[in-house]
């Protein structure tokens, strides 16, 4: 077979919409076996352990706190 004669075949298959669906298919599948065969995960960021404020007494209880110290002391 002669080139003059190959070739508009050739262009006849390369517009058919089988042949192009087919490889965006291909091309989506490979892309995305890529992808999965390259993916490393990052490692988590250390989180940073919530240390609680100490809570302050206020006034009111520390009064109470000793008179009841005093009463224990008789």
């Amino acid at each position: 077979m002669k080139l003059n004669v190959v070739m508009p075949i050739v262009g006849e298959v390369l517009k058919s919409p089988v042949v192009i669906g087919t490889m965006i298919v291909v091309l989506l599948y490979l892309n995305f076996v890529f992808f999965v065969a390259h993916y490393k995960k990052q490692p988590p960021k250390p989180r940073k352990p919530k240390v609680a404020a100490p809570v302050a007494a206020t006034p009111a209880e520390s009064m109470s706190d000793e008179s009841e110290a005093d009463d224990a002391e008789i």
